[in-house]
């Protein structure tokens, strides 16, 4: 999580706690123009946006013509305010049952979920041979053969990675989501959905209104790609870090991590009640903001929740019960998902499945093997060996083409059943 222009140093001499406070060297050789701008930040974090509006203009005409490190500063935060006001139009109706703070180096614990949601935990839950430097938060599938999580590139900007576990019992190497989800900024805490396409994750890019901003993406299920992510907007999101949500679809309770409450090294997790539709509060209210930066969480309370059941519900949840083995995660319409071969209704779209994870473990096997052929022509360039890795590439292209074809085959043997 990355804070602006200073850092504050606090160390105990002679029994007294001195603070020291470290600026950049642009806050040194601060402008009136800097100066406005950073009231202008002050108010937008506040939520008063009109002032920001009004001092982030007042800056730009104080701004010496020609200064690149203003503008730069300055469009971007007329731009997380451009996107801030339009949230603010659609703030979602969501009731927080309960909010708790935890410190930060430890929050992950806080989530209680269950096996089905599968599992959040710290670097430790990668293999051992994979890289942990850096890696905050691993999020692992019900049946423990999938994981993703965030990792810095060799300039320190993260990107998700994903790893599935082999019929052998080793993990595949890392690969990287597609980089179209970072935005050109970080992207972190991933969960995923028990749908095996759905993705909930933070990401501080183009489409943040400050600090790191919940997303949604899904992934097409024939080729693997995801489509354009969407930002979850207000009140998830704030001029704050906002981070880790997670869903339990058992309980229908959802959890996600904040910095806005600004509690030092500590940070508030709010509870709150999935939405089967959303549904956004009348823009026009008087109190929009209350709801936004959920400055009370009562005011969100719905008479006909009994929040009390709710929570006694996810407090007896035992995260480290053991669930059914899932042979596979196959989604079909209207958010099912088949994780054994009993759960397919068409004995054809059942033998289908069988083929394809027989053909999926083949290519998986292949792609290993690709993988140690291209580490022996790094290390030792032949030319009968590149044209043979050509020829892997082709092949896998063509097996990944038929696996594809054999999913529509599968859902529309299920479908006509």
């Amino acid at each position: 999580m990355k804070t602006l222009f200073k850092t504050n140093i606090s160390a105990a001499i002679g029994g007294t706690i001195m603070t020291v406070v470290l600026f950049s060297p642009s806050a040194l050789a601060q402008s009136p123009a800097f100066d406005l701008l950073e009231e202008g930040r002050d108010a937008y974090l506040d939520y008063n946006f009109d002032e920001a509006a009004r001092l982030y203009a007042a800056a730009a005409k104080k701004a010496k013509k020609g200064d690149a490190e203003f503008s730069e500063e300055h469009s971007r935060y007329v731009d997380q305010l451009d996107r801030a006001r339009n949230f603010l139009n659609r703030v979602e109706r969501l009731e927080i049952l309960d909010s708790i703070a935890v410190p930060k180096r430890d929050f992950l614990k806080a989530y209680r979920l269950p096996p089905s949601s599968g599992s959040l935990s710290d670097a430790n839950g990668l293999p051992a041979r994979f890289d942990k430097e850096g890696v905050e938060s691993v999020f692992t599938s019900e049946n423990g053969e999938y994981k993703i999580w965030a990792a810095p590139d060799s300039i320190g900007r993260l990107h998700l990675l994903e790893s599935t576990k082999l019929s052998d019992g080793k993990w595949t190497l890392p690969t990287e989501v597609d980089d179209a989800l970072s935005e050109e900024g970080d992207a972190a805490y991933p969960f995923m959905m028990a749908d095996g396409v759905t993705l909930y994750y933070a990401d501080n890019g183009d489409n943040s209104i400050g600090g790191y901003d919940i997303m949604v993406a899904t992934r097409e299920s024939t080729d693997g790609e995801f489509l354009q992510p969407q930002n979850l907007g207000m009140p998830y999101n704030s001029p704050y870090d906002d981070y880790m949500l997670a869903i339990d679809e058992l309980t229908g309770v959802g959890w996600w991590a904040t910095d806005r409450n600004l509690l030092d090294d500590m940070v508030t997790i709010y509870l709150f009640k999935v939405n089967d539709l959303r549904s956004n509060y009348d823009p026009d209210m008087d109190d929009l903001i209350d709801y936004a930066r959920l400055s009370e969480i009562s005011l969100t309370w719905e008479e006909d929740t009994d929040r009390e059941a709710l929570l006694r519900e996810v407090k007896s949840i035992d995260p480290n019960a053991r669930s059914r083995k899932a042979d596979f995660h196959f989604p079909m319409d209207g958010g099912k998902v088949y994780t054994t071969y009993d759960d397919f209704k068409s004995a054809s779209a059942r033998k289908l499945m069988a083929g394809y994870v027989e053909e999926e473990k083949a290519l998986a096997e292949t792609e290993k093997k690709l993988t140690a052929k291209r580490k022996q022509y790094h290390a030792h360039p032949d030319k009968s060996l590149a044209r043979e890795i050509a020829e892997m590439e082709l092949s896998l292209e063509k097996k990944r083409e038929a696996l594809r074809r054999a999913l529509s085959d599968i859902y529309r043997a299920e479908r006509n059943r």
